[in-house]
Parts: C-alpha cells; structure tokens; sequence
C-alpha cells in the first residue's frame, strides 16, 4: 500500500483566521487522527524575508515528536515575466528552503494562474511552460520535487503540454480531487493518465449547494461526493510510489470543519482497511 494518510491545514480555512485554531492545535489534532502527514498553507514561509524560521522549527519539532511528517503548499505566479520573474524565482527558492529546513522531499506547487485570468480561462501555456522550466531547476538544485496541482487553472491538455515538454524527475504531480469539476475536466481520466506521476493529493468530496440564487461548489461528506472518491483512491493504492494523501476540506462554516475532516479521514481509513482485508 502506497498511501500514506494526512491532514492539510487549509481544512481548517475559516478557523485559523476565526482564531478557533493554530499551528500547535492543527498538529495536535492530526496526532489525534492519527496521521502521518501534514501539508501547511498556514506556516510563515513563501516570502523572501519574511519568514518566521523559529516558528518553522518549532513546528517541524512539534511533528517529529508525533512521528508526523510536515511539508509546505507552495506557489508563485507562472505567468510572471521581467523584474516580476525574478521576485518570483525568489519565492519559489524561499519555499525550497523551509521545506529543505523541515526535511520534506516535495513542494506542493500551483501557478496562480487563474488569479490573473480568471478560473477557467486559458492560460498562455508558452509563459507558464518557460517559468516552470526555472522553478524546476531551482528544485532540481534543491534535491526538492516540485508537485504541480492542478489548481482550476490548467487543464488535462496542459498537464500534457508540460510533461512532453519538460522531463525531469524533480517535476510531479499534486491531485487534487475537486478542482477539476469548475473546468469541466475529468479528474478520474487525469488521475488514470497521469498516475505514475502523482506523488500527493488534496481529498475532497465536494457537491453543489443553493445560496443566493446560485449554485455553490462546496465540500460535504464524503459518502456523498459527486466525485467517486473510492475510484480516486483504487487508482492512488494501484501505484508503486508513496503518495500523502491529504484531507482537504473547505466548509462554508468552521463549525463543520472539524466534522468534515473527521468524516474523511474516516472515509479514507475504512478504505485502507478494507484493501488490506482483500490482499
């Protein structure tokens, strides 16, 4: 079995900020799950000169103490050209750095892209493929994997574009369960095409819900995914490489965060149990 179990700290979106819940908190409930395997939006590291260092050895004690292995969500925009570039090669080294500090082998990595276009909206592949092509090489220096997450701004199409194009081994992929559904992309095919190269997972169920006359895409219970999360899971067990998968769940109310992620994790022991029941 290849899965290694975890908890992202972006399940808890609305409680951090609401002050329900911290860094100490968020590894304290994940020892409590009994996970092996966390992934920070919350650590103070993605800016050059504006890291907390003392707070991330703290944290990465913290883990170790737990046996729980710790790595970061990274980012910078992929469609940064001229003095913007450099800033953002910046960034991408400043990641590279505190995962390095916090003894983890990958990055988890998006492009910002839709931030500037629009999710949904093509983006200008050519730009995107030429910044990669840097912040792989920086990972490359870094003996770090860049895992690229398909993050509601590239499609199937792009992955391809991307991977004939640049073939390194520092250059893998993060799935995340939900965010092909807003592109109308099919995230058991790219989980299929591409599962050799999937080296971590953002688990989410997610439906529609009505609000303000709208339809709203939304985490709800697992069980009740329109996403069929156990085929997700039968094709991550069928491969060779570890994969973390992380429970990501994003509420329309802290009060349900906690609930949520304790569903998945749920979900997702009772499908390791039951793997190991049929081997």
């Amino acid at each position: 079995m290849s899965i290694i179990q975890g908890l992202m700290s972006y399940s808890y979106h609305l409680s951090f900020p609401e002050g329900k819940m911290n860094n100490e908190h968020f590894l304290e409930r994940t020892a409590e799950l009994n996970l092996k395997s966390t992934e920070w939006c919350h650590f103070p590291c993605h800016e050059p000169g504006k890291v907390d260092w003392e707070q991330v050895r703290l944290l990465d004690k913290l883990g170790q103490k737990n046996g729980i292995k710790n790595s970061i969500s990274g980012f910078a925009l992929l469609l940064a050209q001229g003095s913007d570039r450099d800033y953002m090669l910046k960034m991408v080294q400043t990641q590279l750095e505190v995962s390095k500090l916090i003894g983890a082998n990958r990055l988890r990595f998006h492009g910002m892209t839709e931030m500037d276009l629009g999710i949904g909206v093509q983006a200008p592949c050519e730009i995107c493929l030429d910044n990669l092509k840097r912040v792989v090489e920086l990972a490359e220096n870094t003996g770090i994997t860049i895992a690229l997450e398909n993050h509601m701004d590239f499609r199937i199409a792009d992955f391809r574009y991307f991977f004939d194009a640049l073939d390194s081994p520092f250059l893998k992929i993060n799935l995340d369960t939900g965010n092909f559904l807003p592109l109308f992309e099919d995230v058991i095919l790219f989980a299929n095409e591409f599962k050799d190269k999937i080296v971590s997972c953002h688990f989410k169920g997610v439906h529609f819900v009505w609000k303000d006359y709208g339809a709203i895409l939304t985490s709800c219970k697992a069980e009740h995914s329109i996403i069929d999360l156990n085929r997700i899971l039968e094709i991550l067990a069928s491969c060779s490489q570890e994969i973390a998968v992380h429970v990501e769940v994003v509420a329309m109310q802290s009060e349900d965060e906690d609930l949520l992620v304790e569903n998945h994790v749920d979900f997702l022991k009772n499908f390791l149990l039951n793997q190991e029941r049929h081997v």
